[in-house]
């Protein structure tokens, strides 16, 4: 008796399309993603808030460091670094700090200076020009900071700046092992939404940054 051969089936396995696949990865992605990037925040804070004062209440530091940001064509400095040089105005009348060191961009024409700008602002509202130490290669956060310890030789700091940027402030002062406090500029000016979200929002990046820079690249 002859046995037939067994005839096997193939069975298909329908497979996801690809996009499907796609989105779940992307999906996943935007998850993890997130979730890093609320604990870097949440870190950053965490770490700031105990050093967070009112301009009254703030410890007395070796110096006022005024980070420099944005300012017009005609020297003149835009309304959010205003914002950081009028507290830090307030901060050095009350005795705070016997100088205010300011940081930023230096050099080159008129519109680009910021400290020569942050300079002529201050001395033209009663700061004497021997109080006010100039930091022309604070080009990063990081480095107003960094200098801050080691070319100015200060041990403590208080930072003035908007507050949206002195949490980060405080974050990599700290690192920098500067004695630091930190106190948030009120704002002077009524700011459009567009601009309150583009700070905010890149803020949210520029900490980041800070974070990886200290614990990942250990950044001295």
């Amino acid at each position: 008796m002859v046995k037939e051969p067994k005839v096997v089936q193939k069975v298909s396995v329908a497979r996801s399309p690809w996009w499907r696949r796609f989105m779940l990865f992307l999906a996943v992605g935007l998850i993890v993603g997130g979730a890093i990037t609320w604990l870097v925040q949440d870190h950053v804070f965490a770490t700031a808030e105990p050093h967070l004062y009112a301009v009254g209440d703030v410890p007395a530091a070796d110096c006022i460091l005024v980070p420099g940001a944005r300012i017009y064509s005609d020297g003149e400095p835009y309304p959010m670094l205003v914002d950081r040089l009028a507290v830090a105005i307030a901060l050095f009348e009350l005795g705070k700090a016997p100088r205010i060191l300011v940081s930023g961009r230096g050099g080159g024409s008129i519109g680009v200076d910021e400290v020569a700008s942050m300079r002529r602002w201050l001395e033209r509202r009663g700061v004497p020009a021997d109080c006010i130490q100039e930091d022309p290669l604070g080009l990063r956060t990081l480095d107003s900071l960094r200098r801050c310890r080691d070319v100015y030789q200060h041990r403590s700091v208080i930072v003035a700046s908007n507050g949206f940027h002195v949490p980060r402030m405080i974050f990599l002062g700290l690192h920098f092992g500067l004695e630091t406090h930190g106190v948030v500029a009120p704002p002077l000016y009524e700011y459009s939404l567009m601009t309150l979200i583009k700070n905010r929002g890149r803020e949210v990046l520029a900490r980041g940054r800070a974070w990886f820079d200290v614990y990942w690249t250990r950044i001295e």
